[in-house]
């Protein structure tokens, strides 16, 4: 009997020691890029590094360190790459895969059999790796790949010792998350510098929204009080840098949406006024002219929801008001709050 009881304690240690607790992330981020323009969802306080077809997410800076140069001394951590490659000869993402299999085979890496996955819906393969950096260092992975607009877009998630099976749920949320470029048509006969009709999708941690595909959203540098701010324009040669969507948001410190609006007045002396929905949330608007530019017409939208204060400021170039206003007002009507 003792020496049952002491198998049994043996194998609840064992047990205990295998199981590793999946990690919670309580906020997460948008990522978003106007020119790299992949999108999708990342813990908030990970640290990001975009270049032109690539965008690197890890868990620490000191982490990012570790998987450039592999020194063992710096904490461990886990990475997810997200990026592309052309690929004008068409070739097979299976191919593609299968190659990245072999060559991390040929280094002495453990690797699986390829199997199907999918990425924003499209078929795709993926193959895990395993091996040894240092006798105090280990790094397993996962690797998938799948081509869209003759374009391969591969994603990598990595981590070093015991951190891959903790952190896996994030990379199945980053994965899920991913919107991956969709491919721009010009009509015939279409100014490119106007906002298509063609849209893309927008969200962070308190809006989601859908823009013209010739746009693109930049973070606005933070001023005063502002808790968050995105501006959404033109991100073609040959645009009017001009004609923009600014959303800025702070906190309302209990003031109402008619109290707001009656302080905001006088900043924009205003020459009409409205009200309207904005999704389901009550907003006010007024009509203006900036001051000190010509032909430009501007429209700020005001709500409040959640003691916090949403500002959305319209502005367009006065005698292509037909091609920019009504655009401007479609991204308007797709506005969600959180």
């Amino acid at each position: 009997m003792k020496n049952k009881t002491i198998l049994l304690l043996l194998v609840l240690i064992i047990l205990s020691g295998c199981s590793k607790k999946a990690v919670e992330v309580k906020d997460w981020a948008q990522y978003q890029d106007q020119f790299f323009k992949v999108s999708f969802s990342y813990p908030k306080d990970w640290i990001v590094v975009t270049e032109a077809t690539k965008v690197v997410v890890s868990s620490s800076a000191e982490a990012a360190e570790k998987f450039f140069d592999r020194d063992s001394r710096k904490a461990d951590g886990v990475q997810v790459v997200i990026a592309s490659e052309r690929s004008d000869s068409l070739q097979d993402f299976v191919k593609y895969v299968s190659d990245f299999k072999a060559t991390k085979e040929s280094e002495g890496y453990k690797v699986t059999e390829m199997e199907d996955i999918k990425i924003n819906g499209l078929d795709a393969k993926k193959v895990s790796y395993s091996g040894v950096i240092d006798e105090k260092t280990k790094i397993k992975a996962v690797y998938a790949a799948t081509l869209k607009d003759s374009t391969m877009y591969y994603v990598q998630y990595a981590a070093f010792n015991d951190l891959f099976t903790p952190y896996e749920s994030v990379f199945d949320s980053v994965l899920a998350s991913l919107i991956l470029p969709q491919k721009i048509v010009i009509p015939k006969g279409v100014d490119s510098a106007i906002p298509f009709m063609q849209v893309e999708k927008y969200s962070d941690n308190y809006i989601q929204l859908e823009y013209p595909a010739n746009f693109g959203p930049n973070e606005l540098p933070k001023k005063g009080d502002m808790i968050s701010g995105v501006r959404f324009a033109g991100n073609k040669d040959g645009m009017r840098n001009d004609c923009s969507i600014d959303i800025d948001i702070r906190p309302a410190k209990k003031l109402s949406l008619e109290k707001v609006v009656e302080q905001n007045s006088k900043f924009f002396n205003p020459k009409s006024k409205g009200e309207t929905n904005v999704g389901s949330d009550k907003a006010m608007y007024l009509n203006y002219v900036p001051q000190k530019v010509k032909n430009i017409d501007s429209r700020v939208y005001f709500i409040v929801k959640n003691d916090r204060i949403y500002r959305i400021i319209l502005n367009y170039y006065t005698p292509m008001k037909k091609d920019f206003l009504p655009a401007f007002e479609k991204v308007i009507a797709s506005i969600r709050l959180k």
